[in-house]
């Protein structure tokens, strides 16, 4: 069995596949109708939409099969993310690569594959759109076609997706898509009991920007004070854009946010020391960690550092 490869943008494909988080997630019926046509219409076993995480392959839509979830290394589907275009395996026991693989040898019993590559707004491939058989057939160019339309009808309801849950100006999460993917995120870490930080920003005197240099020079403001905070982070962390001026961050991957801060910090110096703009970008914050106290919901969480946020900028304000 040859075991699928890794992709040369394996982690900004993961930042992408975890902030539109649409794993652990099942019975969406706007890609649940997707697999029951392509069931049908090629009149196949199973038909699925997988997402490809580190290491497993979630099945966020699937016809004909009893799982939800198998490990990446023996997918089919891993391998087709590696390519382009389709992935077609007529016969799999034929296949040098799957002849012994344990879905060819148990079940399922995959004899035949055709697996098409779908992908996120941003370009990154999040898995497949992908038919199986217990018995091997031909998939002719005109099935290729039609396969190829249904993985781009999956890719725009992404999109869809992507769209509710964006800011449409800065490319972050915005307010509704923050607390989606963060009150899950919040859940997970508690169980786990895994340390995490939120830290709540502000941007000091954004409304000065605004009003001197106009709305234009504000909008520039945001998009690059966004890119630094979103340019910092470890994949499974998320960022959102909450209010105006106003961005939260949830950090999993230390419990020390004094890292993050630091890169932010010599990020937004070097910019305002080359950008030769009227005005520096300076922000306030506030930090709280998983072990400040006990929070029922992440917005419990987030309007407390909020308020240690406007202290400090208070505390900021000459006298």
């Amino acid at each position: 069995m040859k075991f699928p490869g890794t992709p040369e943008n394996e982690e900004e494909r993961l930042k992408s596949l975890y902030m539109i988080d649409l794993l652990d997630t099942f019975d969406d019926e706007r890609f649940e109708r997707l697999t029951r046509i392509g069931k049908k219409l090629f009149n196949v076993s199973i038909a699925l939409i997988s997402l490809l995480d580190r290491d497993r392959q979630w099945l966020l839509a699937c016809q004909g099969l009893n799982t939800r979830e198998t490990t990446r290394d023996v997918s089919f589907c891993g391998h087709t993310i590696m390519q382009e275009g389709p992935l077609i395996v007529n016969d799999a026991r034929l296949d040098e690569r799957f002849h012994d693989n344990p879905l060819v040898t148990g079940e399922p019993f995959i004899r035949f594959y055709a697996g098409y590559p779908v992908h996120l707004p941003d370009g990154t491939v999040a898995g497949t759109l992908c038919l199986i058989n217990t018995t091997p057939r031909d998939f002719s160019e005109d099935d290729i076609a039609s396969l190829r339309d249904l993985a781009f009808i999956v890719e725009d309801e992404f999109q869809v997706i992507d769209m509710a849950m964006t800011d449409s100006l800065t490319g972050i999460l915005n307010r509704r898509g923050f607390y989606r993917s963060g009150e899950k995120l919040f859940k997970e870490l508690n169980r786990n009991k895994e340390p995490f930080n939120i830290i709540y920003f502000d941007l000091d005197n954004f409304k000065s920007v605004n009003d001197l240099w106009g709305h234009g020079e504000g909008d520039e403001v945001l998009k690059i004070f966004s890119a630094q905070l979103k340019q910092h982070l470890s994949t499974g962390e998320i960022v959102g854009r909450l209010g105006g001026d106003e961005f939260a961050v949830l950090l999993t991957t230390d419990s020390d946010p004094q890292p993050f801060l630091n890169k932010l910090r010599e990020g937004l110096e070097a910019y305002n020391q080359h950008a030769e703009k009227p005005y520096s970008i300076n922000y306030s914050y506030g930090i709280l960690n998983s072990y400040s106290g006990q929070y029922s919901s992440l917005l419990d969480m987030v309007k407390e550092s909020d308020a240690v946020m406007y202290s400090e900028k208070r505390r900021k304000k000459p006298e």
